[in-house]
């Protein structure tokens, strides 16, 4: 940070934008609160209307359906409506298609309301990253998108207890409709409290100077932005894209088939296999804020300049990959310990993802539609997760294969991280 910078910040400064940092975590905590509680319910739903092992997959499935093709349209009406507008409007709409689930009378109706949950979602993680680059200081980057990518892991471990619950005390249709009353609260909350930087009233000066002086890295500027076309002739996007898909498969395997994994693999019954998976999420929503707290500490200024954030994302895609000798291992224990460690590795990749895209892109108005893009090739493989892995096990009748695939793809990813991502994106870097 240059001399002139750190002179117009004077007096104490207070960490009021963290208020920010928590309301982008529940934000992130509903949303995955609502993709998982179907996930709970599946052993009861799938009774309920007799489905087989492929129907449960492609179902489980759904919101991806509409959620992976909005992710980039998603990006760019963010970048032309701003950050507040658009998060109201998504999660009114994602949270109304929760409680309508709870309604649903047939298989068409549960697959339609879980495809507007998908489209309601899918401004979520570009909207977070715009964000975090208006609001947190390079240096705190990694540590608020980590506050903000664990509202996920906290989410699945607070739905995956509560819904397991509440599956015995009210019914499968009520659970749906209180997790998509969560969402009317904090839309109302979210309207109150946030503003830019700029006109945030009871964001205190010293603090509001701080933010403007120090969001943007050396070289980077949030007045200009950047077509489609221009940031995908960039080998860097393509770079994330691929490796947001290899990783994000992971993601979903665990999202949509970890209760029934434990059920039909381990022999645990729904309020068991909820503890466990609870258990899982929460220990790596608590490792995500550990990790990016400890690459904030470890990354340099002039480390995130020449784009040395990529090596975070190999080390924790390849740390993930240790999920696939969980279905190896006869102690439960282990087995959630594995879960827990992978699923960490996993929300950290995508945390410093996200920041890698801040940290390269030299063109600020334009990194909704950056993060929309690289969302899209993460949603395009997590489509595919929940239904090849009801494929797998209707065919060998176990999920070892559908592990070694995630690990496979695990390994992949942190490849094309190494290689492909080595270069600025609308400006010129030194290469690290």
């Amino acid at each position: 940070m240059s001399s002139s910078a750190e002179a117009v910040v004077s007096g104490p400064v207070t960490r009021k934008r963290y208020l920010i940092y928590i309301l982008l975590f529940t934000m992130t905590l509903i949303n995955y609160f609502d993709r998982t509680v179907l996930s709970i319910a599946m052993p009861v739903v799938r009774d309920v209307f007799s489905l087989s092992p492929v129907a449960v997959g492609y179902l489980l499935s759904a919101f991806i359906w509409s959620y992976a093709p909005m992710q980039l349209p998603a990006g760019m009406i963010l970048d032309r409506w701003g950050t507040r507008k658009t998060a109201a409007i998504c999660l009114t709409f994602w949270s109304a298609a929760t409680a309508l689930t709870g309604f649903a009378f047939s298989y068409a109706f549960l697959f339609a309301t879980r495809l507007a949950l998908g489209l309601g979602e899918s401004p979520t993680f570009p909207l977070g990253a715009r964000a975090v680059r208006e609001w947190a200081p390079v240096k705190e980057r990694a540590y608020a998108m980590s506050i903000f990518a664990s509202g996920p892991a906290f989410g699945t471990a607070v739905c995956s207890v509560i819904i397991a619950w509440l599956l015995g005390l009210v019914g499968w249709r009520m659970a749906f409709v209180l997790s998509g009353a969560m969402g009317g609260i904090w839309v109302i909350v979210w309207l109150l409290l946030f503003r830019d930087p700029e006109q945030a009233r009871w964001l205190p000066e010293a603090e509001r100077r701080m933010i403007l002086a120090q969001r943007s890295p050396g070289g980077t500027t949030d007045t200009h932005g950047m077509t489609l076309k221009e940031l995908l002739s960039y080998q860097t996007m393509w770079g994330l894209f691929l490796t947001q898909g290899c990783v994000n498969y992971t993601q979903y395997l665990f999202l949509t088939w970890l209760p029934s994994y434990l059920v039909q693999s381990r022999g645990l019954n729904i309020l068991h296999s909820g503890l466990d998976t609870g258990i899982c999420y929460l220990g790596a929503g608590l490792l995500t804020i550990l990790f990016g707290r400890l690459c904030d500490a470890l990354l340099t200024p002039e480390a995130v300049r020449a784009g040395k954030r990529r090596y975070a994302v190999v080390i924790l895609a390849a740390g993930a990959a240790v999920m696939v000798f969980a279905p190896f291992t006869e102690s439960q224990p282990v087995l959630l310990g594995l879960i827990m460690v992978s699923l960490a590795c996993v929300q950290s990749v995508f945390v410093n993802t996200y920041s890698l895209t801040n940290d390269l892109l030299h063109a600020g108005r334009s990194i909704g539609t950056a993060v929309g893009w690289i969302q899209l090739g993460g949603n395009i493989f997590g489509l595919a997760a929940p239904i090849c892995t009801g494929y797998i096990v209707a065919a060998t009748g176990s999920f070892t294969s559908a592990f070694l695939l995630a690990g496979g793809l695990l390994l992949t990813g942190a490849v094309i991280m190494l290689t492909m991502t080595r270069r600025p994106v609308g400006a010129p870097m030194a290469a690290g």
